[in-house]
Parts: C-alpha cells; sequence; structure tokens
C-alpha cells in the first residue's frame, strides 16, 4: 500500500512540475510579444516557417519537409492566439509593408 501512497505523491509532483514549466512558457511567451522586438522575430519566424502559404510540391519529401516548417509556425501562430490575441494584429500592422510613395508628381 505504502508503494501505491508513494506512486500518487510522484504522479502530484510531477503534475505540478508540468503545471510550473507551463506557467513560466506563458510567461515567457506574453513577454516576447509585449515588445516590439519579440514581435519583429515573431513575425519573421512565421514568415520564415511559410504559416502563410501552401506547403504543396509533387515531390513528397520537400512537401513534408515544407508541412515540417509550417508545423511549427503553426504552433507559434497558436500560442500567440490562445495567450496573448490582441498582440497578433499589432504585430501585423508593425510588419506590414510599407506604401511605396509616387515619386512622379
Amino acid at each position: 500500500m505504502a508503494d501505491l501512497d508513494n506512486l500518487d505523491e510522484l504522479r502530484e509532483q510531477d503534475e505540478t512540475a508540468k503545471e510550473t514549466a507551463r506557467q513560466q512558457e506563458v510567461a515567457d511567451f506574453r513577454w516576447l510579444m509585449s515588445d516590439p522586438r519579440g514581435r519583429r522575430f515573431m513575425w519573421r519566424l512565421m514568415g520564415h516557417c511559410k504559416v502563410f502559404q501552401p506547403s504543396f510540391n509533387p515531390h513528397g519529401g520537400v512537401m513534408n519537409f515544407n508541412e515540417g516548417q509550417r508545423n511549427v509556425g503553426l504552433f507559434l501562430l497558436g500560442e500567440t492566439n490562445d495567450l496573448c490575441p490582441a498582440m497578433f494584429p499589432v504585430m501585423a500592422a508593425e510588419n506590414a509593408p510599407k506604401p511605396v510613395e509616387d515619386e512622379s508628381n
């Protein structure tokens, strides 16, 4: 019976450690997204992961590679939307292409 009590205690310690680790991840992510430099980095990383592009390629190996990259980007997008949804439009606006001024006038 003592082994079962010990097992329950170990499970509880494991759950507590997982919760603490997740809380730290959430705090880290929110900190990153609270700063313009963090949002620039995140936007660049999501762009590199081709989140907003199709991953299709007739060569299966290339498509699998593209999907792997995209999966990382989708994870980051999901974290952004779950943890700090108000920051996505801010990040998009900060990183929007600047309009080209017409110099002919």
